[in-house]
């Protein structure tokens, strides 16, 4: 898989339909969960992605998965820190998997 390009201007500002882009189909739901907790992403996306806290609620989110591997690979500048160094594209992969199999901890 080709690395994810660099965000525009516009990419940083507009959400983008939810969903699976095919490009980052295939992660692993579990594996990411294990990176998610590992890499200190609970710090700021509280109650593991499921509430908002100092970073967004990441259930639910309307942001493509482009979006979301391209956030998670160049950060934010002052509000989250670029993984792009650290992870391949594969544990990106498997993080936007584990976005996307969030459900309430506790459905009624």
């Amino acid at each position: 898989m080709a690395a994810a390009p660099a965000a525009s201007a516009d990419e940083t500002q507009q959400p983008a339909a939810a969903g699976g882009d095919s490009a980052w189909a295939g992660g692993d739901p579990v594996r990411g969960q294990q990176i998610f907790a590992s890499n200190g992403c609970g710090w700021c996306h509280e109650g593991s992605g499921r509430k908002q806290g100092r970073g967004p609620q990441l259930m639910n989110t309307t942001r493509s998965d482009d979006f979301i591997a391209l956030r998670i690979s160049n950060g934010s500048p002052g509000r989250m820190p670029a993984f792009g160094s650290s992870l391949d594209l594969q544990q990106i992969q498997d993080l936007i998997a584990f976005i996307r199999s969030l459900k309430p901890e506790n459905p009624q």
